[in-house]
């Protein structure tokens, strides 16, 4: 009788701890818990214990990669399918626009000066600089590296068109992929030490993708793709900002495609 009660007893045990798991990966996936760590392409990023308190910020950015990547890889993006040409830069890279349920992606092809591990290295690194060589950001800072692969960083754009500049703070990973290149993503995230700015309004970044790929004829050249879908908020007409979203990525592309030629004519003079 006493073995039956026991064994009854650790029957039920165990499946309330089933039940208590379940419920916790319920949660996680769910958004509710954010996990500690994210494993994508073979590379798990793991937050510190000083870090944990960034775990949703990890897992944001984790499931930016994941819809970035879909799309990169669906074939009506790659043959630009339902999307239309919205501007284009002094150099002919072509902005297409497609509207979506949390309003205008835009997305545009170029090349830039360097290797791809050259371009990925600056373009990660390279936050506090942006201000020195784009006149398009107003300041750029690192909040806290989270792990080798993934950051928080904070950024303000000037003024485009008749919309005053806007304030972002955003999460960022990256991984290395199959193609020998790499997949930047960011999304907007809210931190405690970064509280919105007065001065300023806080816009809302869904998506910002970039994919560097080595060029198919010149490895000291890279391919690359970008992808961004931002709400500016404040009370902007749609149609201002239908107008603004597409200058925002001409300016930004020709400034990227400008920086990296002056970075490879430097590094020429030094050898």
């Amino acid at each position: 009788s006493s073995l039956q009660q026991l064994s009854s007893f650790n029957s039920s045990r165990m499946e309330q701890l089933a039940l208590h798991l379940a419920l916790l990966l319920l949660l996680i996936s769910q958004g509710a818990i954010a996990a500690n760590s994210v494993s994508l392409h073979g590379i798990t990023d793991t937050l510190s214990t000083e870090h944990e308190k960034y775990a949703k910020a990890l897992t944001t950015a984790a499931d930016a990669f994941k819809e970035a990547e879909a799309l990169f890889a669906d074939d009506a993006f790659i043959s630009r399918r339902s999307w239309t040409k919205e501007a284009e830069t002094d150099s002919g890279d072509v902005v297409y626009g497609k509207q979506t349920p949390h309003g205008k992606m835009v997305t545009v092809s170029t090349v830039l000066e360097g290797s791809v591990d050259t371009v990925m290295k600056e373009t990660w690194t390279g936050v506090a600089s942006l201000p020195d060589w784009n006149p398009n950001i107003n300041y750029a800072s690192i909040v806290v590296s989270l792990t080798d692969h993934s950051d928080i960083l904070t950024y303000g754009n000037n003024d485009v068109l008749v919309v005053t500049g806007r304030d972002f703070v955003s999460a960022r990973l990256y991984r290395p992929i199959p193609d020998g290149g790499y997949l930047m993503v960011s999304r907007s995230v809210e931190v405690d030490s970064k509280p919105e700015n007065k001065d300023k309004v806080r816009a809302h970044l869904h998506l910002g993708a970039v994919r560097f790929r080595p060029h198919p004829e010149n490895p000291n050249k890279t391919r690359c793709d970008v992808v961004m879908l931002v709400d500016l908020k404040g009370m902007l007409p749609q149609l201002l900002v239908n107008q603004v979203v597409p200058k925002i990525m001409v300016m930004d592309t020709e400034e990227n495609v400008k920086h990296f030629k002056e970075l490879s004519k430097e590094e020429r003079m030094m050898m």
